[in-house]
């Protein structure tokens, strides 16, 4: 394969686009007849068979043209314009503090800790008379958003549902009865140096931004970031597997397992070990390290699909016609316009949120959101609302299974 110094994108908006010099690499990969022109065959071809977390599949549900235009402003590393309509790290760190100055007995502000960058990586905690020593006694729910950085509508419903649950407790008797009976956490933006990256200055930068010194076996590497969704480990023996699967050696690409690699430079890379990057730690410290909690919902995009247990492996999970039957209650709250499946059904991929979750007894679900990753400003409202319902009906079930013993037991076998 030639690459060449220059490359050109044809077409888009009725003007030709310079690809940027730091992707002509991917430019050449996506130029099949090798001219210098990427037309649009060949950047559609190019979404749906790369390997680095942005292919999609017949199941999924996508907008070709969003993610044409998406793919455009990556390869010329221009900032998408729509990111002016999302909220800036900046404005969701103030947007739940003024929930906490406004509504002090019901929710408040915790930082889980500080990025490489000193970011704090900020958490609601919402329940009824909040600074009671009942809280802890209610079943826990976790609501994340933006382990991928470039993914922003999953920081968009979290922040939803805060509101929801916060403003409208007082006007709603079913909001007030998830929020008296449940100890819930909403983490809008989980990556917060990459999400600002993404936002102003590498549209679909995915993984977080701390330097990856050195890769699993020890040998330095000029590489930035790790995909935080491949990282997470409880550091269990018997959970080893769902990090790293059973023939899949460290520091070798050859026989990386499905969507996740050992290459730091790529963009599902896992990281140097597992749980390395403070944000990982972080959320597992608030998700295993408090005994309460029995499920979370993670919000990622696109696809519109609810994911369950296994991510690692095809086979099925003991607790499969569980998820499936929950997993029809979120749906029908979205009026079944989702695809509900298991993980590994898109692609298997290891070191996956939702298994260690359920590996440790927590439910736990991933909503894909939205048809791309930036969509339109003016869709935030309908698809917050839409996937907020699903949030809700989560919360419904796990006070209900709380109050009648249904719940996953902990340290559930692998």
């Amino acid at each position: 394969m030639t690459i060449r110094s220059q490359y050109t994108i044809q077409g888009l908006e009725g003007r030709n686009l310079t690809v940027h010099s730091s992707r002509v690499e991917e430019a050449a990969h996506i130029d099949q007849n090798q001219d210098g022109i990427l037309q649009r065959d060949e950047m559609m071809g190019h979404l749906e068979h790369c390997n680095d977390g942005c292919h999609h599949h017949a199941e999924e549900k996508s907008d070709p043209e969003a993610l044409m235009e998406e793919l455009s402003f990556h390869l010329t590393r221009t900032p998408n314009p729509a990111a002016s309509g999302y909220h800036s790290y900046e404005q969701i760190g103030q947007e739940l503090a003024d929930l906490e100055a406004a509504f002090p007995d019901r929710c408040k502000r915790v930082s889980l800790g500080k990025t490489h960058q000193g970011r704090d990586i900020w958490a609601l905690q919402i329940s009824k008379d909040i600074h009671s020593s009942e809280v802890e006694q209610r079943p826990g729910v976790v609501i994340t958003g933006c382990h991928h950085a470039r993914e922003w509508m999953s920081v968009e419903v979290p922040l939803h549902v805060a509101n929801r649950l916060v403003r409208d407790y007082d006007s709603d008797p079913a909001i007030a009865g998830r929020v008296d009976q449940a100890d819930i956490w909403i983490v809008p933006c989980l990556n917060a140096d990459g999400y600002e990256k993404s936002r102003t200055m590498d549209p679909w930068w995915r993984k977080n931004c701390r330097p990856v010194e050195f890769d699993a076996m020890g040998k330095p590497t000029t590489a930035v970031g790790v995909d935080l969704n491949r990282n997470y480990d409880d550091g269990k023996t018997e959970h080893a597997h769902l990090y790293r699967p059973v023939g899949d050696t460290p520091g070798s690409t050859a026989d990386d397992h499905g969507a996740t690699s050992d290459n730091p430079n790529k963009d599902t890379y896992r990281g140097p070990r597992g749980a390395s990057e403070i944000e990982t730690q972080a959320i597992l410290g608030l998700e295993l390290g408090r005994p309460n909690m029995a499920g979370v919902i993670d919000h990622h995009s696109y696809g519109e699909m609810i994911l369950y247990p296994w991510g690692y492996t095809t086979e099925e999970a003991p607790q499969a016609a569980l998820y499936k039957e929950i997993g029809a209650k979120l749906n029908a709250a979205m009026d079944n316009r989702y695809e509900l499946q298991q993980s590994s059904g898109l692609y298997p991929s290891s070191g996956e949120s939702d298994d260690f979750h359920n590996a440790n007894g927590l439910i736990s679900f991933t909503l894909e959101v939205g048809r791309s990753f930036h969509p339109r400003p003016s869709t935030i409202p309908a698809t917050c609302e839409l996937v907020g319902k699903a949030n809700m009906a989560f919360i419904d079930d796990i006070i209900e299974r709380h109050h009648n013993g249904t719940l996953l037991k902990k340290a559930v076998a692998s």
